[in-house]
């Protein structure tokens, strides 16, 4: 498709969805988000998106939006917010009273257009405090609703004790999953990550696993929401869908995760890494990297032992993103001191000093933010 031509179509799609557009026919504008973002100007797609929050789908190896009429390839750039994986309620998370007030920033400063939000199985269904647990989700997707952002559901274990399970139970976690569905299934910009990083078993048991799960989300009613779908070896691993076999088939929108870290790829082969990872892969079926990291720790599993050694390995996978189109979320805007890309006034996992979207860390905050402002497409 003639690139030039493209962009026009969505600029112009985009202005009709803003009421920026002549209507001769009458027609109604879609309702704009509560508090209307800031777009930048020569990004059309980021303002499509925003606009309306159009439901994101999946056709061959593309992530999808309806902009106005047309049905356009896009992509997606946003953070995690972790925290509510290991921590019982909004405010120990580090939200405060209004979790609107933090995710504005992101959006604003940041021009997150999604948001991957971990959390807690037993927190969510079992735990005393679960109807309170719920309802700081049911804030948090209200929010992201009126900044017109994306979100994204994660179930990263079952409590804080119990984040690092190689699997989900077979029994609980489809009940789970049809008790979220039933509760956000109908809204358009929330998606589905199923089980945060699978590990320590065959691809055939893993995807039987997640085909239960996916069963329950649909027969819950949530036939039409994009359900993600990690990989191997803690969520980077999708080589196997290499396999036609081994693909999930006729259960709805799907696209799948890996999560690249520099404890699983190293210069100088970090390219021919990804490229047997994923990136192959994502020349067959939609593919976004839900987590990525670094910092400049020379013993943290994260770090590469200098800024610059930091600097280049983020520029590198950028790089890797921008060539093959992905969708990328940071880790983390929440509470991981290893992994943060904003500086806190204290102890990053403290509700009084979570971290400050305006003092991004440097190099990691600094090259997430370099990249995410620039246009979606």
């Amino acid at each position: 498709m003639n690139h030039g031509r493209w962009l026009g179509m969505v600029f112009a799609a985009a202005l009709n969805l803003l009421g920026c557009g002549s209507d001769e026919t009458g027609g109604t504008d879609p309702v704009p988000p509560t508090t209307p973002p800031i777009v930048t100007p020569g990004d059309p797609m980021r303002a499509c998106m925003q606009a309306s929050l159009p439901r994101l789908t999946v056709v061959g190896n593309q992530l999808q939006i309806l902009c106005g009429t047309q049905t356009l390839p896009t992509r997606l750039k946003g953070i995690n917010r972790s925290g509510l994986q290991h921590k019982n309620g909004l405010a120990l998370a580090g939200f405060g009273s209004d979790p609107k007030v933090e995710l504005q920033r992101w959006r604003d400063e940041w021009k997150t257009v999604v948001v991957r939000l971990p959390i807690a199985q037993s927190y969510y269904t079992t735990y005393a405090e679960a109807p309170q647990y719920r309802q700081g989700i049911a804030d948090i997707v209200a929010a992201t609703k009126a900044l017109g952002m994306y979100l994204i559901l994660e179930l990263h274990g079952y409590d804080a004790a119990n984040l690092n399970s190689a699997q989900p139970d077979p029994v609980s976690t489809p009940l789970f999953w049809a008790q979220v569905a039933k509760s956000f299934g109908s809204e358009t910009h929330v998606l589905f990550d199923i089980w945060n990083e699978p590990y320590g078993v065959s691809w055939s048991v893993w995807k039987g696993n997640a085909e239960k799960i996916i069963k329950a989300i649909r027969d819950a009613g949530a036939s039409e929401t994009l359900i993600v779908v990690g990989g191997l070896d803690y969520a980077y691993d999708l080589s196997a869908l290499l396999t036609p076999a081994n693909r999930i088939e006729g259960m709805g929108p799907i696209i799948y995760a890996t999560h690249p870290y520099p404890l699983k790829s190293t210069p100088p082969s970090m390219a021919s890494e990804w490229d047997g990872k994923f990136g192959n892969v994502a020349k067959i079926v939609p593919v976004i990297i839900g987590e990525y990291g670094v910092n400049d720790s020379g013993t943290s599993p994260f770090g590469l032992g200098s800024k610059q050694a930091a600097h280049n390995w983020m520029t590198q996978l950028h790089n890797y993103i921008d060539a093959n189109q992905l969708s990328a979320l940071a880790w983390s805007g929440g509470d991981d001191p290893q992994l943060t890309l904003g500086q806190s006034g204290g102890a990053v996992s403290l509700p009084s000093s979570p971290p400050d979207p305006g003092k991004p860390t440097d190099p990691f905050g600094v090259d997430v933010k370099a990249w995410m402002v620039k246009p979606l497409m």
